[in-house]
């Protein structure tokens, strides 16, 4: 199952790269604030996307997961724990892409209201690096389930292959006699 620490090593790299962002964004000293908001532009465009393509990702585990093909797997130990490791994995994802999409319509619609501060980088940083972090994490979680469907796919396949294997060991063959007498 998906749980703390799956979380923990999912988010080293989108740790490591809103870090390096917004490092770069304080070395630079660029407009935060602009960058902020095209950042948060571009989340919105992505995310309802992957949203789509996580949804749809799913739909093709259940039916490698009704079909026939499956059967023999989830009846194992091992194949409740891939289904449950699965769905789980899928749970993430589209739970970190709604809060992503949440955190991306707030600060779109707080950035939009033109609110002036005395010291806006106070705000604007911390709200560049939870945004850049929220992004990097959704797209990068992709990456997990693209590897589920990909082992999903790898486990029907070799099973097929073991049963056909197995038909084709257990099935009488028809030899040829050769006597010439």
């Amino acid at each position: 199952n998906y749980g703390s620490k799956n979380f923990f090593t999912d988010s080293i790299i989108p740790l490591l790269i809103s870090s390096i962002l917004s490092l770069l964004m304080y070395i630079v000293n660029t407009d935060v604030f602009l960058q902020l908001k095209h950042i948060v532009s571009i989340g919105i465009s992505i995310i309802p996307a992957m949203v789509a393509l996580i949804l749809t990702a799913y739909t093709i585990m259940l039916t490698f997961i009704a079909s026939d093909k499956f059967s023999s797997i989830k009846n194992t130990d091992k194949g409740k724990k891939l289904i449950l490791d699965l769905n789980s994995s899928f749970a993430a994802c589209l739970f970190v892409s709604t809060i992503s999409i949440i955190i991306m319509i707030l600060v779109s619609s707080i950035a939009n209201l033109g609110i002036q501060i005395e010291r806006p980088e106070i705000v604007n940083y911390p709200t560049y690096f939870i945004v850049c972090y929220f992004l990097v994490y959704s797209v990068s979680i992709l990456t997990g389930i693209v590897i589920d469907i990909f082992n999903s796919g790898q486990t029907v396949l070799i099973n097929n292959e073991d049963q056909n294997n197995d038909k084709s060991n257990n099935s009488p063959r028809i030899t040829q006699n050769n006597d010439n007498h």
